[in-house]
């Protein structure tokens, strides 16, 4: 018994870094919308896409937060999130909260 512990604990530890709270995403922004909530929409493509948004509370690198369709993002995502994009009639989009990024100019 005293020989699996070190042998368990060798083998969760070869593990435990491919489990994370975060993944990758990066593309150029098509349609990009200020929200009410004080975040940003924006809808990357190719080569890892999807609906992504900005918050004040996202780490941004170099050139700040996404501001027109063409730049590239490159960073993580984490939890789903929401913008509001109307607040009269009340309009929400869903997407993915952006945790850290970086953009092209």
């Amino acid at each position: 018994m005293k020989n699996f512990l070190p042998a368990t604990i060798l083998v969760a530890s070869f593990f435990l870094p491919l489990v994370s709270f975060a993944s990758p995403f990066g593309g150029s922004i098509g349609t990009i919308v200020p929200c009410y909530n004080q975040a940003i929409y924006a809808s990357v493509g190719p080569p890892v896409g999807g609906q992504f948004i900005w918050t004040p509370a996202t780490q941004t690198y170099q050139f700040g937060p996404p501001r027109h369709s063409g730049q590239w993002l490159l960073g993580l995502y984490g939890v789903p999130y929401y913008c509001i994009v109307s607040i009269e009639p009340i309009v929400v989009w869903p997407g993915l909260n952006i945790t850290m990024m970086g953009s092209s100019q």
